[in-house]
């Protein structure tokens, strides 16, 4: 049994109209029926995982993956390449003055050594500055504000030109950087991050740039050996290391 909402007399459930006052018991009940609640939208369907639409695709974040013993590894093997490439690379001046004096007459052998230990100690100079200003450099977490470019000339020579690249960031402690880079290098921030991108930058990573939205990235860059990967990709396709994501 039911109430009629009408007049408040009862009425059978199968009824559909009351016998009182008429009043159409079908559309009241239909109408207090409450209506099928939407389902939410399921974003993690489209990231990585079991059932993933587009497996591969990073989920919005920071990768926990920085801390990664192949990273490191990887990292500390190119650190010493490095560091063996310089130990032959700074004295090699010096031995080519000498040789050059050796095998010809144009330089004294003193000459030729005092010129070869001033262009070695130059290398030496710069590869020392270069290390500490990596060492120097500490890691932060940003948002791109702007991006501007301009054409430039070198020592005055207006025919010898080149394009600045200017990425302008605020840290998470409001403080302003610029990222600045030219089209004579790569120029990683210029072309991986965009106006309102939020990233970390990892002075440890030879491509130090992670942004939190991956998946709207035109590529994963390895943080090893800087190769473009694809975005679905886990480890480099080159080098073999794992990728931020």
């Amino acid at each position: 049994m039911r109430n009629c909402p009408s007049c408040g007399a009862q009425a059978g459930a199968q009824q559909k109209f009351c016998e009182y006052c008429g009043a159409n018991l079908a559309a009241q009940t239909a109408g207090t029926v409450p209506p099928e609640p939407t389902p939410a939208f399921d974003a993690s369907r489209f990231y990585a995982g079991s059932g993933a639409v587009r497996n591969g695709i990073p989920a919005p974040g920071f990768s926990e993956r920085c801390n990664d013993p192949e990273i490191l590894n990887a990292l500390k093997k190119n650190r010493k390449a490095g560091a063996v490439l310089s130990f032959f690379v700074i004295p090699l001046p010096l031995i080519g003055f000498v040789i050059y004096s050796l095998v010809s007459d144009r330089m004294p052998l003193a000459q030729a050594v005092r010129t070869g230990a001033v262009v070695s100690a130059v290398f030496l100079v710069f590869a020392v500055i270069s290390k500490l200003s990596a060492a120097a450099k500490k890691p932060y977490e940003a948002v791109v504000t702007d991006k501007r470019s301009r054409v430039r000339t070198h020592n005055s020579d207006r025919n010898d030109t080149f394009t600045e690249f200017t990425t302008v960031v605020q840290t998470t402690d409001g403080r302003k950087k610029t990222i600045v880079e030219t089209d004579r290098s790569r120029a990683f921030a210029w072309n991986y991050l965009n106006i309102g991108d939020r990233f970390r930058f990892h002075p440890q990573f030879a491509f130090p740039y992670e942004r939190y939205e991956k998946s709207s990235a035109p590529c994963l860059y390895c943080v090893v050996c800087q190769k473009e990967n694809p975005v679905e990709a886990d480890r480099c396709k080159k080098c073999g290391a794992p990728l931020l994501k």
